[in-house]
């Protein structure tokens, strides 16, 4: 068993239109999942996503939510990068909106904890657009800015997975395509 606990964050990129309306109900679903997976989830918004009022923002009223107000300029690795800035667990998994998260999450903590040289590892997802694939969605903070080269090692998919589920698809077509595949 690890002597100290290695902690997990949630980084939630949301990019696109201010249109909210169709984004807020699965925002909401989002977050109050990411709460159960991560220590800490940080909620990059590009676009005034949540508005004051709305579920969503309940939703990150949570002590654990952090929401930072970014800018896109069509560039996925400052983004990616700007959100992980404010993270201060050890390891971060990046998500879309309206994927859901499932995990083990303590075989997932072990599992991290051991890695300690490694700079990300892959994931399984199950996406409806892009099929089955796998990403390099799980990085360790200790080594960010490492240059990922050759082959990533997989996080079990009994451990981790990301799907993104067919109701949400129409909700976020602009976010397709926002992380790399392994």
């Amino acid at each position: 068993m690890p002597t100290t606990r290695t902690t997990l964050a949630a980084c939630l990129v949301l990019q696109g239109t201010t249109d909210t309306g169709a984004l807020a109900p699965a925002l909401e679903q989002d977050l109050r999942g990411l709460v159960d997976v991560a220590d800490e989830v940080v909620v990059y918004d590009t676009a005034d996503h949540i508005a004051p009022g709305s579920p969503a923002f309940a939703a990150t009223l949570h002590p654990a939510v952090t929401v930072v107000s970014g800018f896109w300029a069509d560039d996925r690795e400052r983004a990616q990068e700007a959100a992980l800035a404010h993270v201060g667990s050890d390891w971060a998994l990046c998500v879309l909106a309206g994927e859901r998260v499932t995990a083990s999450t303590e075989e997932l903590r072990d599992l991290l904890h051991r890695a300690t040289d490694v700079p990300a590892m892959s994931v399984r997802v199950d996406d409806v657009v892009r099929g089955t694939h796998r990403s390099a969605r799980l990085l360790h903070k200790a080594a960010s800015g490492t240059r990922r080269t050759g082959d990533v090692p997989e996080v079990p998919s009994a451990l981790l997975t990301v799907r993104q589920p067919v109701a949400t698809t129409a909700s976020v077509p602009r976010q397709r395509g926002v992380f790399d595949r392994v």
